[in-house]
């Protein structure tokens, strides 16, 4: 049986927001008059915003909600993904651990949700994740070969392929790096990224890659214990965030093919919101001050502290403070 809801939402996104008839919708797929409207009113009620006038018909806006069709039609590449849409996970990279375990992951799948109810970043430390205001998604990706995994690069590659995302929605923010995983907009944290393997349980070899990335687009709102280091990209965003998540896989999956390259570094550099100034380190009990230098091959920091150069790799670090301005990441 067909689906007409979504051969009508498909019609639609086509059309690129012009409009068309109600009765060519019936004619098209072959439905009564009255079959179109309900389906119409059903994608409106799932957070469709269609436009209806008077002998124009029908034109698609935008979507409020997060819909696996939407975001396969405003991807630009042919890079085989599949996208799952939920309403409210608990992590999307615990969703994604969990997938990876109990199934035999051929292609790489997305898991995109609206909100968190357990959203964590590095260490276990949690990420804030209100509903309609934020893009928290993962990227599970199966590793083909028993070949060395980078997971450093894999971070630095994802932060220059989410701000190279941002960039082109939103061109009047300065987006910066913090070495680690901290993407920042006006001077605080509006995302971040996490990665994490699954590993065989036969050899212990790594299995898949998850990359997890959380975005406050347009989120106002924060707890008292971070209000002071978190933000958002902007106060009201219009753009559709089916489309930034669009964005960001087509810019991931292009960077991933060759991440071990590190062609992206130089990019990274110049995103950075750490390298020239003084710097803290916290690896575990040990601390290091220094002054951030450059990233390596691999995407360590190197630092210059008064006893010489010293590389950090991300793996190691707890914290990296600014302490000019008191930023604590």
């Amino acid at each position: 049986m067909a689906d007409h809801q979504s051969q009508i939402l498909r019609a639609l996104l086509e059309l690129d927001n012009r409009y068309i008839s109600g009765n060519e919708l019936a004619r098209r797929f072959n439905i009564s008059r009255p079959a179109v409207y309900n389906n119409i009113q059903k994608l409106k009620q799932k957070g469709h915003l269609i436009e209806t006038k008077k002998g124009l018909g029908y034109s698609y806006q935008k979507s409020k909600c997060f819909d696996a069709q939407v975001i396969d039609h405003y991807r630009v590449t042919t890079y085989p993904v599949r996208t799952h849409v939920f309403a409210q996970l608990t992590s999307t990279n615990d969703y994604a651990k969990q997938y990876g375990t109990e199934k035999t992951v051929y292609k790489p799948q997305i898991f995109v949700t609206d909100t968190q109810t357990k959203g964590r970043g590095r260490l276990g430390r949690r990420f804030y994740s209100p509903a309609k205001t934020g893009i928290y998604m993962s990227l599970l990706i199966p590793i083909q070969t028993r070949q060395t995994l980078h997971s450093g690069l894999i971070t630095t590659g994802t932060a220059v392929c989410v701000v190279r995302s941002l960039q082109s929605f939103f061109p009047q923010v300065d987006f910066r790096v913090k070495w680690v995983n901290d993407i920042l907009a006006h001077d605080k944290k509006c995302g971040g990224i996490l990665t994490e393997t699954t590993a065989s349980l036969e050899d212990g070899s790594h299995e898949n890659v998850i990359v997890g990335i959380g975005l406050n687009v347009d989120t106002d709102d924060f707890p008292d214990p971070i209000k002071h280091k978190a933000g958002a990209i902007v106060a009201h965003s219009q753009i559709d965030r089916n489309k930034i998540v669009a964005k960001i896989i087509d810019n991931f999956f292009y960077m991933y093919q060759t991440y071990q390259t590190g062609n992206f570094l130089s990019e990274y550099a110049q995103l950075s919101d750490i390298l020239g100034r003084k710097i803290r380190v916290e690896m575990g009990s040990r601390v290091y001050l220094g002054i951030a230098d450059h990233f390596d091959n691999e995407g360590a920091l190197v630092m210059n502290t008064d006893s010489g150069q010293l590389t950090v790799s991300s793996g190691e670090v707890t914290k990296v403070y600014l302490p000019e301005n008191g930023y604590t990441g």
